[in-house]
């Protein structure tokens, strides 16, 4: 277990009688996920077909300036969408603190922080690469998109999900689930025992 790492963010946060039982930052690695490489393609795509624009822009002398410069920011997002977000995922990660108190699941991202009650807490979900590195998601968050559906004036849609808080690339993730459950067994077990 990492508790090497600063703990001080952590421990000012502690209420009476809630107790630090383990702290931890995402580990080196894994910044691209199947996500990204499903996004993969559209971007090399896109970019190629942006990068294509601006040279033949660029290559005809009787095109006007705004055209020379109208694929730039297409680039731009092309390069975002392939590599782009790779650093912007590894800067998060430096930023990234997590901790499992007596009480509470506490998320820190820069000076932004997140915490769920052990005694509320919703659904958890480990994804376990082979290395024993892996995620842990706390509960999800269905948003739901709808459009209007113009043959026959159904309402048809689609939804997405995403983590209420997640614990990302966890070194031996199995052990960090393992002393979260546990937790939460001896928090509702000390609820109970309070009624």
């Amino acid at each position: 277990m990492d508790y090497e790492n600063d703990t001080t963010w952590v421990r000012g946060m502690l209420h009476p009688g809630e107790n630090l039982l383990w702290s931890g930052k995402p580990g080196k690695g894994h910044l691209f996920s199947k996500e990204d490489a499903m996004r993969l393609p559209f971007g090399i795509i896109w970019c190629g077909f942006a990068i294509f624009w601006e040279i033949m822009m660029l290559r005809n002398e009787n095109a006007p300036f705004i055209s020379k410069l109208w694929g730039v920011p297409f680039i731009l997002v092309g390069l975002f969408t392939t590599v782009g977000h790779v650093f912007i995922k590894k800067r998060r990660a430096k930023r990234s603190s997590y901790a499992l108190t007596s009480q509470r699941i506490i998320s820190k991202l820069g000076n932004q922080i997140q915490t769920l009650e052990l005694c509320n807490l919703p659904h958890i979900s480990v994804n376990q690469r082979a290395d024993g590195t892996g995620d842990i998601r706390f509960g999800e968050v269905v948003t739901n998109r709808r459009y209007a559906s113009t043959v026959n004036n159904n309402v048809d849609g689609f939804s997405s999900t995403r983590a209420v808080l997640e614990f990302q690339n966890i070194p031996d993730v199995n052990q960090v689930e393992y002393r979260i459950r546990t937790a939460v067994e001896q928090a509702l077990a000390a609820r109970r025992s309070e009624d």
